[in-house]
């Protein structure tokens, strides 16, 4: 199976029937230069399923499509494991007519498509990348650590020993989900070292 080399700032969740909107929301995004994935541009080859949670896992942000009528599943899916993940999520109202939203959805904010320019500019102010030192720091203590980023993922406590380590050596502190979300980074890019296997 082939696989995403590609990094991505916010993940698009959207039902299928609103893919020609979310066409639409994604250049409004790139043009503000935030790279943008949307599961439904996957192509033949991938591992789907895969691939979706490694965007949503790496993403800094997620934006939910939202339609009148009720919230599909996929989508219900999704924020729910971007909510787990503590990851900022917004919702993006598009049409005209009642959105049945849960009510766990009142704790997102909420924007009109008209508003679309807003929401690029919270998400962008809030986006801020390591620098090349830290994220130098990071590898160097996930090297240290010796644990591979999939076994980080199943065992939280790992995630908390690398912090630890990376407090130690940098002076540099970062919520687990962050250090995860750059380490998938970083793998996707190439740039995590290959970890020796233990005996």
């Amino acid at each position: 199976m082939r696989k995403l080399k590609r990094t991505h700032d916010v993940f698009l969740s959207y039902p299928f029937e609103l893919a020609n909107e979310a066409k639409v929301v994604r250049k409004k995004f790139a043009d503000a230069g935030l790279m943008v994935f949307a599961p439904s541009e996957i192509e033949p080859g991938y591992n789907i399923a895969e691939e979706i949670w490694q965007a949503l896992a790496e993403s800094w942000a997620v934006v939910a499509l939202i339609k009148p009528g009720t919230v599909s599943t996929c989508v219900a899916v999704e924020i729910g494991a971007a909510s787990a993940w503590q990851k900022p999520i917004y919702i993006l109202t598009i049409g005209k007519g009642e959105h049945h939203l849960p009510a766990y959805f009142s704790h997102y904010q909420m924007f009109k498509v008209s508003q679309i320019q807003k929401l690029i500019q919270v998400i962008s102010k809030d986006l801020k990348p390591l620098t090349e030192q830290e994220r130098q720091a990071l590898v160097k203590a996930y090297h240290s650590l010796g644990i591979p980023t999939d076994k980080l993922l199943m065992q939280p406590v790992h995630i908390e020993q690398l912090n630890n380590i990376l407090w130690r050596k940098s002076r540099l502190r970062l919520s687990g989900e962050r250090i995860m979300q750059e380490l998938l980074r970083l793998r996707k890019r190439g740039k995590l070292p290959r970890l020796r296997r233990r005996e």
